[in-house]
């Protein structure tokens, strides 16, 4: 019986510990002003990403590891009385590291297979934060007379770090800064 209550205490412990670190992490990204448009039978999203990050990970990238970080939008189908279904979702996927020769920070951008420097992190968070006409689905995809929503997360992705790295990641906020979801209506 006691070892029922010490791990019950146990859990409510890690578990309060875990919220307590979900929420801390969410000052350092945040999504902002989404715009939604129809464009040419398309759903096209515009919105703004605030990339901040701990010492710890701007201290790892200066030292040559590659950060990753994944931007979720999903278009979501409202229902009353079950889930909500996704209907429609997109993921875009940013790598980052510091070239120590070239004293430039390099951004790599997966889905488009693009990359471009920058002098300093500011500039390439601020790059990697604004996206614009990014097409989610078609508008064939809707149904009349149903409530839909976008929903949207910006993270850091710590499983693409080194391992000993990913192993520190478990259990450090530092490196699980996520947004969270925010969601704004169509």
């Amino acid at each position: 019986m006691r070892l029922l209550v010490a791990c019950s205490v146990y859990f409510a412990y890690v578990l309060s510990s875990y919220q307590f670190v979900a929420h801390a992490s969410a000052e350092y990204i945040s999504v902002n002003d989404v715009l939604i448009e129809i464009v040419d039978r398309k759903i096209n999203i515009d919105c703004k990403v605030k990339y901040a990050v701990d010492e710890t990970v701007r201290t790892a990238l200066s030292n040559g590891i590659e950060v990753s970080f994944i931007l979720e939008l999903q278009l979501q189908l409202q229902r009353a009385n079950w889930l909500d279904e996704t209907v429609a979702s997109l993921v875009r996927e940013f790598r980052l590291k510091y070239h120590a020769l070239s004293k430039q920070y390099v951004l790599i951008d997966v889905g488009k297979d693009y990359e471009r420097s920058f002098p300093d992190l500011y500039s390439a968070f601020s790059y990697m934060g604004q996206l614009r006409d990014v097409v989610l689905a078609s508008i064939d995809v809707l149904e009349l007379n149903q409530q839909y929503y976008i929903r949207a997360r910006a993270r850091l992705v710590s499983e693409n770090l080194p391992l000993p790295l990913r192993i520190k990641s478990y259990f450090s906020s530092a490196w699980r800064p996520t947004s969270g979801w925010t969601t704004w209506p169509m």
